[in-house]
């Protein structure tokens, strides 16, 4: 699981290339169909800090509300351009994540996890959600334990983990062979997952949660984020959070330091294969 491969600078620039060709392909639909959507994460701090790309980073993240996010899903499932792929949770049975990637068919980008999965890993990007957290304090506890936990086993129903913790690797391979032998299926507890992150999706809240990245408890006012703001990002321009200032000091603290030179890499995939791209 883990690794200190890395990537060679002509291979990570023409993957940022090619992940270019999807976002631009994401930003037509969303144009196309009146979808809000906000660059983010590491897409976002390299939006600020770099105009771009983080030079060392080898992902574009994106994320949208929930309904925005559900409209997106009903266009893809029948006007999606054959070079691309749209996969969730809900219909692609061994993916294990809970937010999206629109990949590039034809591609492989293979990472750690490869071979436990029966569809081939494309080159991608990340489609993340905003989903609403209650009000209520009390409520809002439970829920995002609650969301925490599915999302945990959606991951070890599908996945055996490895880990330099032995007490880590121990503890998540015993889930993967506990679920392996009850009778809920794998399935069963990602649907259940999703709808335990949408369940305030029709009330007025006034705080959103990235759940998939719960560990580092992503809660944002929604306030922060509407209405969107453009910049720059590589040769386009892009929606970014009205607040973005307050997004990325939750999330990275003093954003515009750059880290230590020893860690301004990515470890590389397993197989990378860019196809006729």
């Amino acid at each position: 699981m883990f690794k200190s491969k890395r990537y060679d600078d002509e291979t990570l620039k023409h993957l940022q290339q090619v992940q270019m060709k999807i976002f631009k392909y994401f930003l037509e639909i969303c144009e196309e169909n009146d979808l809000t959507y906000f660059i983010y994460g590491g897409s976002l701090l390299g939006t600020i800090r770099h105009k771009g790309f983080i030079p060392w980073d080898d992902d574009i993240d994106v994320i949208m509300f929930r309904k925005e996010y559900d409209k997106l899903n009903e266009i893809l499932k029948n006007n999606l351009d054959e070079k691309y792929n749209f996969i969730n949770v809900l219909n692609e049975e061994t993916y294990h994540y809970t937010w999206a990637r629109l990949t590039l068919k034809n591609t492989l980008f293979k990472e750690w996890w490869g071979d436990q999965v029966d569809y081939t890993p494309n080159i991608f990007i990340d489609i993340f959600i905003l989903d609403n957290i209650p009000n209520n304090r009390i409520k809002r506890f439970f829920h995002m334990k609650t969301s925490f936990i599915l999302n945990q086993l959606t991951m070890y129903a599908y996945l055996k983990y490895d880990n330099f913790s032995t007490l880590k690797k121990i503890f998540q391979q015993s889930i993967y062979y506990l679920l392996k032998i009850l009778p809920t299926k794998p399935s069963t507890i990602k649907r259940k997952c999703v709808e335990t992150y949408e369940k305030y999706k029709n009330e007025d809240c006034e705080q959103v949660c990235d759940f998939p990245a719960i560990c580092q408890m992503p809660v944002y006012d929604k306030k922060d984020w509407l209405p969107a703001k453009k910049a720059k990002f590589e040769d386009i321009e892009v929606n970014i959070p009205n607040n973005y200032d307050k997004v990325l000091t939750r999330t990275y603290g003093n954003y515009m330091e750059l880290p230590p030179e020893e860690s301004r890499f990515r470890p590389a995939p397993d197989e990378i294969d860019f196809g006729e791209y």
